[in-house]
């Protein structure tokens, strides 16, 4: 066995009662405080987005329904219209004399309710009926749009061709119509196809 050997010129380093030892006290310090006021504005700002998508949320629930609403009135009026006493002439169906859904839509926006008084969540104005959706222009966005469904001969490849409801457009028979209306970002919500 080997005794351990000192060498008298060696010191042992011990560490020195002259240095206090620092103790952390927990409070935070500089960089954690800007930390938390950082953390806390973005805790403000993800909260005030969700606040404003579910304001457009529901901007865009409001023009789903307005939609809704003329085709609820459409579809109730479909039967109604071609019997004689339907009390809105314009509207009616007739074999005596050409009926345009220019003069219907015009009866339906001025005077029969709730149509007329359905306002764009958008821009607080009348709502507006639009050629189509469309997402580069602005003026569409909370607009409807409505479609006639003309069925093509049986055997085509594509078996209904849909253009825009025009206001030269002969309503005096029933007709395929689908109902399409614009969101915030100009893009179609399909709504329905009916037959009015």
């Amino acid at each position: 066995m080997t005794a351990e050997v000192q060498h008298p010129n060696q010191e042992v380093a011990q560490p020195s009662s002259d240095q206090p030892t620092q103790v952390d006290s927990g409070l935070p310090n500089f960089f954690d405080i800007l930390f938390l006021i950082f953390l806390a504005c973005m805790l403000g700002i993800v909260a005030w987005v969700g606040f404003l998508s579910h304001e457009e949320g529901l901007k865009n629930e409001a023009t789903k329904h307005n939609g809704e609403a003329w085709v609820k009135w459409m579809k109730d009026n479909s039967e109604a219209r071609t019997k004689e006493d339907f009390e809105i002439e314009a509207c009616s169906a007739s074999d005596a004399e050409r009926r345009r859904w220019g003069d219907c839509f015009k009866e339906l926006s001025e005077s029969t309710e709730p149509l007329n008084k359905l306002i764009n969540p958008f821009t607080n104005k009348p709502v507006q009926f639009v050629a189509k959706c469309d997402p580069k222009d602005p003026q569409t966005i909370g607009g409807i749009f409505i479609e006639k469904l003309v069925p093509t001969p049986a055997g085509s490849a594509i078996p209904v061709v849909a253009s825009q409801l025009v206001d030269i457009d002969p309503i005096d028979t029933k007709i395929n119509l689908k109902l399409t209306v614009c969101d915030k970002g100009g893009y179609a919500i399909k709504v329905d196809e009916f037959e009015f």
